[in-house]
């Protein structure tokens, strides 16, 4: 069933790939549809040459062997992500067909002589990326019975729920409407979900109204649901609000109500604002908090590293020193791996206020104030706490790099500093990122250093890919 579902799966694409595409690249397109094409395809024609070229094949050698399944799946989940770009613009795809359904793109039907209408076939690789799950569920129960070992196809399992889910994710992402800002720069989107909200300002409590709330590693946002036309699945959302992390309170729970949390911005004049959510269970609930506890925790490991750097390099040291099976202090693990939302306590969270007031104050130490008696912090040594502090899947809040950098100048780092104070912010800049860069290890996919500076980084893995860095700032 999975290899004859994929000859149509496959066939269905060359629909769209070897007829629309290839039909409007030769004729050419409508002069009130130029530059339209590429968002209503968006990248199916790699979706396509990979599946025909060469994951239809590697399904069929598995007939013959059936145990290279699993492995299949879970070796290529780097290559599905393909997906979630496909998905991602799929929101913007629908307008636009919408627009040409009955006229240009029925014509071309009509002329291809295709039974379906593009928009069918164009929904085939979002309902192909859900259904590998199923068929692969369907592989575990029947190894299960027959006594046979499900490691790899539970794993396999798990890859295949994991990319569905950013799938739709980023569906839903691609259907927000309104949000001046670049999305795809306020990191990874770590929770989604409706809400009846309240926002206070001023002692005013406003009525209560529902809310599409997108929680990103640097942003929350809010958002209005708006109606769809029928037919389609067009953006859904129009931007209301927005908070940013490095502004970001949380109060776990109000009136004693584990489905109600609060989140507070701090605004630049001092001012609070408070947003309650009612969420539609404790348990939803729970799983917001303890990824904002977590986003919250990791800003302030990072502070104190930056605070501190001698102290915290002779800390890692030391734990270092005590064994490599010693499990790391609260602080260390939550900064490598965020908890799951199903396993957090409420009521062992830290009490995290309206102003973030638990963040330590980054402080300039006064001329002559140093880290003690012959002691100097390196460039290097700071590196080396960016890439220990802000680790995979973490996010946090640094200040300016200027800031961080000014700080460097002054911490009796010796002739290092003294050409950092003397060269210009463009060149210490530049500097900087150099070196953390060379602290970091080809290991990480990718990692956050808040609104001061984001790497991505590609690795080569067994695959001759280049390694890519991109970087780019967000200042308060």
């Amino acid at each position: 069933e999975l290899i004859e579902t994929e000859k149509h799966y496959v066939g269905d694409l060359a629909f769209i790939v070897e007829g629309y595409m290839a039909t409007m690249s030769s004729k050419g397109i409508p002069e009130d549809m130029k530059g339209k094409d590429k968002i209503v395809f968006g990248n199916i024609h790699q979706i396509f040459d990979w599946h025909k070229d060469y994951f239809l094949g590697e399904l069929e050698k598995c007939l013959a062997e059936p145990e290279r399944l699993a492995q299949l799946f879970i070796k290529h989940e780097r290559r599905l992500h393909m997906y979630v770009v496909y998905c991602q613009n799929k929101p913007k795809s629908e307008h636009i067909v919408s627009e040409y359904i009955e006229t240009y793109f029925e014509e071309l039907r009509q002329q291809l002589g295709h039974r379906l209408q593009l928009n069918d076939l164009l929904i085939k690789p979002v309902q192909r990326i859900m259904k590998y799950q199923l068929l692969l569920k369907d592989f575990l129960k029947y190894y299960t019975k027959a006594g046979m070992d499900t490691e790899e196809l539970e794993k396999a399992v798990e890859v295949m729920c994991f990319v569905p889910k950013r799938c739709n994710d980023m569906m839903n992402v691609g259907r927000l409407q309104g949000f001046e800002g670049k999305i795809t720069a306020q990191g990874k989107l770590l929770q989604q979900d409706t809400f009846t909200v309240a926002e206070q300002d001023s002692g005013f409590l406003s009525r209560a109204k529902e809310r599409r709330v997108f929680l990103f590693e640097q942003l929350v946002i809010f958002s209005e649901p708006i109606d769809r036309k029928k037919g389609f699945s067009v953006p859904g959302y129009v931007f209301k609000n927005s908070i940013k992390v490095s502004c970001l309170g949380v109060e776990p729970s109000v009136d004693g109500d584990d489905a109600r949390f609060v989140l507070t911005s701090r605004n630049p004049d001092g001012s609070v604002v408070r947003f309650q959510l009612q969420a539609s269970s404790p348990e939803i609930c729970r799983a917001w908090v303890n990824d904002m506890v977590q986003i919250l925790e990791t800003q302030r490991n990072f502070l104190n590293a930056l605070q501190s750097p001698i102290e915290y390099l002779r800390r890692e040291s030391k734990s270092n020193s005590l064994g490599r099976n010693m499990r790391p202090p609260l602080s260390a693990a939550s900064a490598l791996r965020p908890h799951s939302s199903a396993s957090i306590d409420r009521h062992k969270l830290p009490s995290l206020h309206s102003h973030n007031t638990s963040l330590p104050a980054l402080y300039l130490p006064s001329q002559g104030q140093g880290q003690g008696p012959g002691e100097t912090c390196s460039l290097q040594d700071v590196a080396f706490i960016f890439s220990r502090t802000v680790l995979i899947g973490s996010s946090c809040c640094s200040p300016p790099l200027s800031l961080c950098l000014l700080k460097l100048s002054r911490l009796g780092t010796g002739q290092t500093g003294s050409r950092l104070s003397q060269m210009r912010k463009s060149k210490r800049d530049n500097y900087l990122r150099k070196i953390i860069i060379s602290q970091t290890y080809s290991g990480v996919n990718s990692w956050n250093l808040g609104p001061c500076i984001i790497f991505r980084l590609r690795h080569q893995m067994k695959t001759c890919w280049r390694s890519l860095f991109i970087y780019y700032f967000h200042f308060f």
